[in-house]
Parts: structure tokens; C-alpha cells; sequence
């Protein structure tokens, strides 16, 4: 029979998951924003980032709670109590990743459409960012660590593109709206894959 402990383990790991799921679908709708051509697909994707985002800080909070309750309760040493801690930085990462899906929602709506003709290269920035956080999860929660270095790689490729933009954008003197969301979306990205580099090396 299992004990209270590691019931209570198995709670917190079940908890984060269903973040790790709605997290995933977050980038996913960024990402189906950015090909999007329909406008009444383009609203509704815009609505379920954001009901999708309000969830995310619900399961946050629980989760939060849940992890501290834990660990007053059962007092964990060793290997559990780094799990825990870990998880709980893991909790944070993951509710970041998706308000920077909000964000990215964000310039669509204000700044330019980034279903734009123009901005068709940014489809493969946010596909990396997928890719990033997808290795980071099976980094964490399945030991893969292999998985640490495509994230790194992909962390690297990132910082790139996105100081190669920012060089772009300083060399004119007046910036098109596209470029300016363009920018916008990068910064997002390159924040998303800074917290997927967290989750990945969190692994106690």
C-alpha cells in the first residue's frame, strides 16, 4: 500500500502535468494564430488563449498551494524534498511560458496581424519554441537527457535570430508595424525558451 507520502507525490506530479497539457496547447494556439487566414478563426483562437491563459493561473495557484501544503505536511529530505523544490520552480516556468502565449496574442491583436504574408518566417520561430518546451517536459519529468541539450541548442539558435533582428531593426530609421510585432514575438520566444532551459536543467 502506498504511502501518504508518496500519494501526496503523485498528486503534485498529476497537478503539474495538467499545466504541462494546457501549456502545450497555449504555444499551439500561438502558433495556429501565426497561419491563420480566417478572421472568425483568428477571434476565436484569440478567446481560448485567453480563457486558456485565466485557467493556467488557476492550476498555478492550486498547484502552488498544493506543493507547500506538501511539504509542511510531510516535511520531505533528500531526493524528495529537491523533487519538490524543483517542481515548484517548474510550476512558475510553465505559467510564464503561457503568458507569453498571451503576449504574443497580444501583438497580433494591437501591433500587425502575424498571419501577414511578410512575417511567414516567424511559423518556424515559435515551432522551435515548441520543440524547446516539449524536450524540456520529457527532460524533467522523464529523465531524458538528451533532451537537456536540444533545448540548449535550440536556447542558442533563439538568441541568435533575435539579436540578429534587433541589429536589423537599429540599422533604420523608421520601423514597418510588421517588424515591430515581428520583435515583439521574438522577445516572446526567446523568454519562452529561457524558461524551457529552466524546466530542462531543473532536474534534481
Amino acid at each position: 500500500m502506498s504511502s501518504g507520502r508518496e500519494v501526496g507525490l503523485a498528486g503534485l506530479e498529476r497537478n503539474a502535468k495538467e499545466m504541462h497539457k494546457v501549456t502545450l496547447g497555449l504555444l499551439k494556439r500561438a502558433l495556429s494564430l501565426i497561419v491563420a487566414k480566417d478572421p472568425e478563426e483568428r477571434e476565436r483562437l484569440l478567446r481560448e488563449i485567453e480563457d486558456e491563459v485565466a485557467l493556467l493561473d488557476v492550476l498555478k495557484r492550486s498547484s502552488t498551494e498544493a506543493i507547500l501544503v506538501f511539504t509542511m505536511r510531510y516535511q520531505p529530505l533528500g531526493r524528495d524534498f529537491k523533487w519538490v523544490h524543483a517542481l515548484l520552480g517548474v510550476v512558475y516556468d510553465m505559467f510564464r511560458i503561457g503568458r507569453y502565449c498571451r503576449e504574443i496574442a497580444i501583438a497580433d491583436r494591437y501591433v500587425s496581424r502575424l498571419s501577414d504574408e511578410s512575417l511567414g518566417d516567424l511559423k518556424e520561430v515559435v515551432e522551435l519554441a515548441i520543440e524547446a518546451y516539449e524536450n524540456a517536459y520529457r527532460a524533467f519529468f522523464e529523465g531524458c537527457s538528451s533532451c537537456v541539450d536540444v533545448v540548449k541548442e535550440i536556447d542558442s539558435k533563439v538568441d541568435k535570430l533575435y539579436l540578429e533582428l534587433l541589429k536589423e531593426v537599429g540599422s533604420v530609421k523608421v520601423v514597418p508595424t510588421t517588424t515591430v510585432a515581428k520583435t515583439l514575438v521574438l522577445r516572446h520566444v526567446e523568454r519562452i525558451v529561457d524558461h524551457a532551459v529552466n524546466i530542462a536543467l531543473s532536474d534534481p
